[in-house]
């Protein structure tokens, strides 16, 4: 079946959207299935697209639906019959016999989802034979894959896999989905109380706070030097292995971690994203950035714990205590005895006096 038509209205030529698209808090495919007794997902040999006509209906229609329950909602508070309600609905049933009633409790239960956040907490949903297809509508709402073949049994319990309708990605329950779902929405809820960062799982967000309290759980095996997260972790044991994982597209050169890569290749592009306001200098990184920010502060923060000399860069410390308070034997040169700490200083520097014999 061709594709380039409305999956709704079957019509060809109008102006088409993919139906797997965010259309506010949930994808264009969520509502439909919310509304009507269909299963859309991604691939399944049927057209993808929606004209925008069918998406005006859709968005009348849950509006509609919406107004209905919001009324409802407002008498009943006002008469205090609440606690009529379950044998109001029961009647209902009976009376209309109808199957579209469900669109009503899947919208309703969609506003419920909190209460089965607190069963996916605890790992996997968790579904007995009475809730199965009041979960299932729900994951419809979510865009979730409802197979019947997805159910598995784990310690005498039925798990129900997830499908992301956004990406078609297969999740291993719905805890799983929610947290993924962040990466296609932006969503980062866990903030941290020293730098205002966000973050969106909480375990990002604990490895982070080592940055604020200093702790350092990983240590290398081969040298014991100890990091704060595992990928500095295993950039640092390609300094033991001799790895280059990241290939430069645009010369031979090969890099130990993507952040070095990607340094790299602005310095071919000439990209320079990061913009001084006070001078309208551009740098490659945001630290260069911030290095270049301390010329205009005046600021010095590192400190020699020798002389109390301070300097405005890491680099430029190091050498100082190297140069100056360091034993480090002083290399000499043979041709007029000046000494040096840095093996580079001294093997320019005798270039310089073999350069000056080889013109005479």
């Amino acid at each position: 079946m061709a594709k380039e038509k409305c999956r709704i209205c079957l019509h060809e030529g109008e102006l088409l959207n993919n139906i797997f698209l965010l259309h506010g808090t949930s994808t264009i495919a969520m509502k439909i299935m919310s509304l009507a007794n269909i299963q859309i997902y991604p691939r399944d040999g049927l057209p993808e697209t929606i004209c925008s006509k069918c998406v005006k209906i859709l968005d009348k229609c849950i509006q509609f639906v919406t107004l209905c329950e919001n009324s409802d909602l407002k008498l009943r508070s006002l008469t205090n019959i609440q606690n009529s309600d379950q044998v109001q609905c029961d009647n209902s049933v009976e009376v209309l016999n109808y199957d579209k009633t469900s669109m009503r409790s899947d919208i309703n239960y969609a506003k419920k989802s909190d209460e089965l956040d607190d069963i996916s907490l605890n790992g996997n949903n968790i579904i007995d034979g009475r809730d199965v297809s009041r979960k299932i509508k729900h994951n419809q709402l979510l865009g979730l894959n409802t197979n019947n073949e997805d159910l598995n049994v784990v310690d005498g319990r039925k798990t129900q896999k997830q499908q992301c309708f956004t990406c078609g990605k297969v999740m291993s329950s719905r805890f799983r989905l929610k947290t993924h779902l962040r990466t296609h929405t932006g969503e980062r809820p866990f903030s941290c109380l020293h730098c205002g960062k966000n973050f969106s799982l909480a375990q990002n967000l604990k490895v982070h706070m080592r940055i604020h309290t200093g702790e350092k759980p990983l240590k290398c095996p081969v040298c014991g030097e100890c990091f704060a997260q595992s990928a500095g972790l295993a950039a640092h044991k390609r300094k033991h292995t001799g790895q280059l994982p990241y290939r430069c597209l645009l010369c031979p050169r090969m890099f130990r971690t993507v952040g070095h890569l990607q340094y790299h290749v602005r310095r071919h592009t000439g990209e320079k994203n990061f913009e001084c306001d006070s001078c309208g200098r551009a740098f490659i990184t945001r630290s260069d950035l911030k290095q270049h920010l301390l010329i205009h502060s005046g600021d010095r923060p590192h400190v020699c714990c020798i002389c109390g000399l301070r300097l405005t860069r890491a680099s430029h410390l190091k050498r100082h205590i190297q140069r100056t308070h360091s034993n480090t034997k002083m290399m000499v040169c043979g041709y007029c005895s000046q000494k040096f700490t840095q093996k580079t200083e001294f093997e320019n520097h005798k270039k310089k006096h073999i350069d000056t014999e080889d013109k005479l």
